[in-house]
């Protein structure tokens, strides 16, 4: 009798690991190379479990190698058709890459792949933030790394935008100021607008050298105007302290008396340094500002920021301990802050459950053998007693 060849190498490696990884691939390349690649998903950064596919193929194919050698091993070549005549290669093949291919749509499902528009009413509830940064020349000191503006950028990116503790729904405006102040950003739930603002800013970006951060209290006052009457209402002030006109302290005191809008200041500096840090020439610049032959220093002033907050009922912290101020205002009372309309996608990951559903069904009606009667090869008993 013939062998029957119950692992075929070329049907087993096609179903379990070719098929499958060619799904896996036109997946990604969909994806990458098409405007499906533009639409959001619920889990992008578990792309990684796309590798449980390959290796669902590959214990499959190690499985099939071992059952392979034990049959050549312990079935005899006159064996082999009578225990496995009823068996179809194929169909074992088959239930097997269903399988992989069944774990390939979970892993689509998993990601949570969004298209198809739809628009949503939204009430948000949150803090009205104005965040305001001292762009004038003292902040290009290099008291902090790798200096006092851009460790303050940084500060706010990180403390603002990316913890989970400080929730999207507060709106956040963003001012720049030096001897004038230039608003940036009105206030806005969007923060990835607020990020891409906050990257753009640097010493040029208020028209006017100096420091006035009266008047920028001023401008942060103005941008409240809309906010509901029960907000809460905030200013985050980074600065170095330095101010060459106005009175802040009477500023942050009406403030607060006339619209309840609490003033918070944020030094950025080292204090520790009693004669202050040097001011660079320009940005990256080693040569020192010179002032009359004189090289200018920046101190950082602490008493002032302190009676800042004071006055405008508000609180002072080193730039260090930022994380302290945006853990106290994220328990601060929310109030309703709008009714917004946004655009949002339609999730589709049950299309991909439920294809999943149906592949393991084929998988479990597949049978590995005919359900009709196939005509086995006679036992020496059979053959004897027939005669």
């Amino acid at each position: 009798m013939k062998r029957i060849n119950l692992y075929p190498v070329g049907t087993w490696v096609a179903w379990t690991l070719a098929v499958p990884l060619a799904g896996l691939v036109l997946g990604i390349a969909v994806v990458s190379m098409t405007d499906v690649g533009d639409f959001p998903f619920d889990n992008p950064d578990l792309w990684w479990l796309g590798g449980a596919v390959p290796l669902a193929s590959l214990l499959y194919l190690y499985g099939y190698q071992r059952r392979r050698r034990a049959l050549r091993r312990f079935v005899s070549d006159e064996l082999n058709p009578l225990l496995a005549a009823r068996v179809r290669p194929a169909r074992q093949a088959l239930k097997s890459g269903l399988v992989v291919m069944a774990i390939l749509m979970l892993v689509a499902a998993i990601l949570g792949p969004r298209w198809g528009v739809y628009m949503e009413k939204q009430k948000v509830y949150g803090v009205d933030i104005v965040v305001a940064v001292d762009v004038s020349r003292s902040m290009l000191a290099s008291d902090v790394e790798p200096n006092r503006l851009d460790h303050a950028l940084l500060a706010i990116r990180r403390q603002l935008t990316e913890r989970a503790v400080f929730q999207r729904a507060h709106r956040l405006a963003l001012l720049a100021f030096a001897g004038s102040t230039s608003l940036k950003l009105p206030l806005t739930t969007d923060h990835l607008a607020f990020r891409e603002k906050l990257a753009n800013i640097n010493i040029f970006s208020a028209p006017r050298g100096g420091t006035t951060i009266a008047k920028t209290i001023q401008a942060a006052v103005d941008l409240f105007a809309k906010s509901p009457e029960d907000a809460t209402k905030i200013i985050l002030l980074f600065t170095d302290g330095e101010d060459h006109e106005g009175d802040p302290v009477a500023e942050a005191k009406q403030a607060y008396a006339a619209h309840g809008i609490r003033v918070f200041t944020i030094a950025v500096g080292d204090p520790a340094r009693t004669a202050g840090a040097e001011v660079p020439e320009a940005p990256g610049s080693r040569k020192p500002l010179l002032f009359d032959g004189q090289i200018v220093f920046s101190k950082l002033d602490v008493d002032g920021l302190r009676d800042i907050a004071e006055a405008g009922h508000g609180e002072y912290a080193a730039i260090r301990d930022l994380h302290v101020l945006v853990d106290m205002v994220s328990r601060m009372h929310r109030s309703e802050l709008s009714t917004e309309e946004r655009q949002r996608h339609r999730p589709r990951y049950q299309w991909f459950v439920a294809l999943a559903l149906l592949l393991l069904g084929m998988e479990s009606l597949t049978a590995e053998y005919p359900t009709a009667k196939v005509d086995l090869p006679k036992r020496v008993w059979q053959m004897e007693t027939q005669e």
